[in-house]
């Protein structure tokens, strides 16, 4: 029973994984096709293979969000079928599975192209974070840092109206085109704070050039304040999600140190949804069976 088990759930994660891999690629497919057919040298030429690209990729999106319709009406704990049915559809996925063909329908059925009808194809890109459990990773990093995060925002704010009335007052004499209000004087503020410097306008007075490196010092440190929060909330979210995969191993194996083969498909299952690679995974349960064993041991001799 157990291996019969196992072997359904290696073949569950298999199917699953072959059905992640195969709507990314669709994905990416097809927007590089939209992206490459607004280039007319490669439209002229490739424009029937780029169109028919797009309408195959158009049914795959379509027979997807009639599929996730349909088992959102049976899935939804407490709720009945329409109500389930009604509340992905609303939902912000929803909304992009849907975005993900019907412009594409309008199109086929005669509606001019435009850059708007463009850009809502294109939001198919953001079906990625579904099947990617990075993006998941991503989205519990800046769920836990969102206090540190709007923090660092909010220093940013201030910095910019500080900067711009500074330099504004510095500069709207000698640069009345430039600098002539304070909302003007932002576009400068912005470019310089967070280091682009297209240097499209600059300060020329002695004072103004002061102001201006001061500002461009504390804005490295402002800039590369948020990326420091989330490259440390990583870091954590990974360390979190290593302990938690270790517990579940702890909690699993057997007084001999070993794991049924059901014990390994469940581990199999949760290390997939936790985002940890296979070569890590191992190592951990390595280690605990070491221990367990050690453990057996130290009790048998002990007992003796």
């Amino acid at each position: 029973m157990p291996p019969l088990f196992y072997a359904k759930k290696q073949e569950s994660f298999f199917l699953g994984d072959a059905f992640n891999y195969f709507m990314m690629a669709t994905i990416v497919i097809s927007s590089a096709a939209l992206v490459l057919n607004t280039e007319p040298q490669i439209s002229q030429r490739y424009g029937l293979l780029l169109e028919a690209v797009e309408g195959i990729t158009c049914l795959v999106f379509m027979a997807e969000y009639f599929a996730r319709l349909y088992v959102a009406g049976r899935d939804r704990i407490g709720m009945t079928p329409v109500q389930g049915r009604l509340g992905y559809g609303f939902s912000l996925m929803g909304i992009v599975d849907l975005l993900s063909f019907l412009p594409s329908l309008f199109i086929l059925a005669g509606v001019k192209t435009t850059p708007m009808l463009l850009s809502l194809q294109l939001l198919r890109l953001v079906k990625l974070t579904r099947y990617s459990v990075a993006f998941d990773l991503l989205a519990d990093v800046l769920k836990d840092e969102a206090q540190s995060l709007i923090v660092s925002f909010v220093l940013m704010v201030i910095m910019l109206i500080f900067a711009s009335v500074g330099i504004y007052a510095f500069e709207h004499e000698v640069q009345p085109r430039a600098f002539g209000s304070i909302p003007s004087a932002m576009w400068w503020a912005i470019v310089t704070l967070t280091t682009v410097g297209y240097g499209d306008v600059t300060p020329v007075t002695a004072e103004g050039k002061i102001f201006a490196t001061l500002i461009t010092v504390i804005g490295v440190g402002l800039v590369s304040l948020p990326a420091g929060i989330i490259a440390s909330g990583f870091t954590e979210q990974l360390r979190m999600r290593r302990t938690q995969f270790q517990a579940e191993v702890e909690e699993l194996i057997h007084d001999d140190g070993e794991l049924s083969n059901e014990d390994m498909g469940v581990l199999e299952r949760d290390r997939k949804e936790l985002g940890i690679n296979r070569g890590k995974a191992e190592l951990i349960i390595k280690q605990v069976r070491q221990r367990e064993q050690r453990r057996v041991h130290r009790e048998g001799d002990a007992g003796k």
